[in-house]
């Protein structure tokens, strides 16, 4: 394959300035007709590419946005790590991915690279130990166009991509009442995070609107799975559940794994429900009733957003789009449907 020569190079092999060479390949008339094709003759034999950069720069757009999320371990963000990139390279764009890790500190050191990249949009999920946004303002100082999902920055406007997480656990808890539960305990997430909060208000609308008790001794705040087994046990023993609603995947996949050691049956003496859809919910015994979150969509949506504000030339508000959730019934809930 032929490697291409610099502008440089080029100029140097015709004995011009770099300048004048530059003019040239643009038909510039103060180039003489003569030069201008000498020139375009040896740029063509060396193959000869004007630099990404400087086209770049020329236009003052590099054609290239950025995604930063917590972790590409999480299916959810894999996914939408995978739709925003299909979608932008179908509209010419590059992208550029970044890990936060959860770091609010790694999530400020990564703002200010993207400050100086040249970048024409971003896309984030922020990290939960973010509370100070200003790393975000400066971008947003900069002219960089932004797009938050799944996780938002209240007090920036920006666009954003939400999935409705209050409804989504006020409808998988209705099914679980539906079903037979009267004594539904929720592991939530700590109430510190925002989608926690809509999750467990969630909860709390479905008992409301079935005309059950709401005892708060059955919510109970769950920072990590090896927390699971002891709140497990806890519920069940001592408290007499019939169903468990845990904030994510991750905890209701631990509960199962808890009441089978536990000879509890599910779903007959204790249901079980998720959040999110992860890929293991379907081949867990049984198979674990969740509420779908659709990564996919999500970065397809988030995707469109920016470009079409990355090319909008006036000012025009903000959206905020906000997803219907999908309840994905399986094995682990009894249900009067099935």
């Amino acid at each position: 394959m032929a490697v291409s020569v610099s502008l440089k190079k080029l100029a140097e092999i015709l004995g011009l300035a770099p300048s004048t060479v530059s003019r040239a390949l643009k038909g510039h008339p103060d180039i003489s007709r003569a030069t201008q094709e000498r020139v375009r003759a040896l740029a063509q034999e060396l193959h000869y590419k004007p630099s990404a950069l400087a086209l770049s720069l020329r236009n003052k757009r590099s054609n290239s946005i950025a995604m930063l999320v917590p972790f590409l371990g999480n299916y959810f963000y894999a996914c939408a790590v995978s739709s925003v990139i299909r979608s932008a390279y179908s509209s010419g764009y590059k992208v550029i991915v970044f890990e936060n890790g959860e770091d609010y500190e790694q999530e400020v050191k990564i703002c200010q690279f993207l400050q100086k990249s040249g970048i024409d949009g971003l896309v984030v999920a922020p990290a939960r130990t973010t509370n100070d946004l200003d790393h975000f303002v400066k971008l947003q100082h900069e002219g960089i166009p932004m797009v938050f999902f799944d996780r938002i920055a209240p007090n920036l406007d920006t666009d954003r991509v939400l999935e409705d997480d209050y409804k989504g656990a006020c409808t998988v808890v209705r099914h679980m009442i539906d079903g037979g539960c009267r004594k539904i305990a929720h592991i939530a997430l700590p109430r510190r995070y925002l989608w926690a909060q809509k999750r467990e208000k969630g909860y709390l609308q479905a008992l409301k609107d079935r005309h059950l008790f709401t005892d708060e001794k059955l919510i109970v705040e769950c920072e990590d799975v090896s927390e699971v087994y002891r709140i497990t046990r806890q519920l069940v023993l001592h408290s007499g559940v019939d169903g468990i609603f845990a904030a994510n995947d991750a905890f209701a996949v631990h509960v199962l794994s808890v009441l089978r050691q536990m000879k509890c049956r599910v779903p007959e003496e204790v249901a079980v429900c998720g959040y999110g859809n992860e890929p293991s919910t379907e081949v867990t015994f049984p198979a674990l009733t969740t509420v779908n979150k659709d990564g996919y969509r999500v970065g397809n949506i988030a995707a469109g957003l920016l470009i079409r504000r990355i090319g909008d030339k006036e000012e025009v508000p903000t959206v905020t789009r906000l997803l219907k959730p999908e309840l994905i019934v399986r094995d682990s809930t009894l249900s009067v449907d099935r």
